[in-house]
């Protein structure tokens, strides 16, 4: 069978169940983007992220049976790929306590040589140390907003709370972040 781009997520996510491999990469090449986008963000390793991204797609697959129709496909499968980063931070947190090893490098980062790219590179760098000092329960929900691009309504789907909470939430983490740039002479 032949899928096209104008089926429904729910039309590839029921013919992905029926076992149809090329509805299950349809919908996967959707949101590949996406799930990546969180995974880097979540974890900061561009290695472990790509890790936790297939990990993700391959829960994703596995629960397809688990998948209700009636929720949007999106904010689903970024409920797993956060859920996947949340045991992947769980347990690096653990293996650091155990060997006291400091933290792994950063995502590669292209070398830039003006004095503007170095200087919009060094406010990028403060930017992502200041949301990765966020409260997990904020960033989860700047990383979905900002790097998902999800709507509100997406990102409560997913993580399984309010509509007012995420932004609640985000009202906060944006707050923090303005405070700690506003300290640090960036804004």
């Amino acid at each position: 069978m032949s899928i096209g781009s104008e089926k429904t997520d729910s039309e590839l996510t029921a013919l992905a169940r029926d076992g149809d491999e090329t509805a299950f990469r349809e919908i996967l090449g959707r949101y590949r983007f996406r799930i990546m986008a969180i995974c880097v963000r979540m974890l900061k390793n561009q290695t472990e992220a790509e890790e936790a991204a297939q990990d993700s797609f391959v829960k994703i697959y596995l629960h397809l049976s688990d998948y209700d129709p009636n929720r949007s496909f999106a904010p689903w499968a970024a409920g797993i790929a956060i859920n996947e980063c949340r045991d992947r931070l769980r347990a690096r947190s653990r293996f650091k306590r155990i060997f006291r090893e400091t933290p792994e490098g950063e995502i590669e980062r292209s070398h830039q040589s003006s004095g503007e790219d170095s200087e919009n590179r060094e406010r990028l760098e403060t930017v992502e140390k200041v949301i990765q000092q966020l409260p997990e329960k904020l960033k989860e929900v700047l990383i979905l907003k900002a790097y998902g691009d999800y709507s509100y309504e997406e990102i409560a789907d997913a993580l399984r709370i309010r509509t007012g909470t995420v932004m609640s939430r985000l009202f906060r983490a944006r707050e923090k972040l303005t405070e700690a740039l506003k300290k640090g002479n960036l804004l």
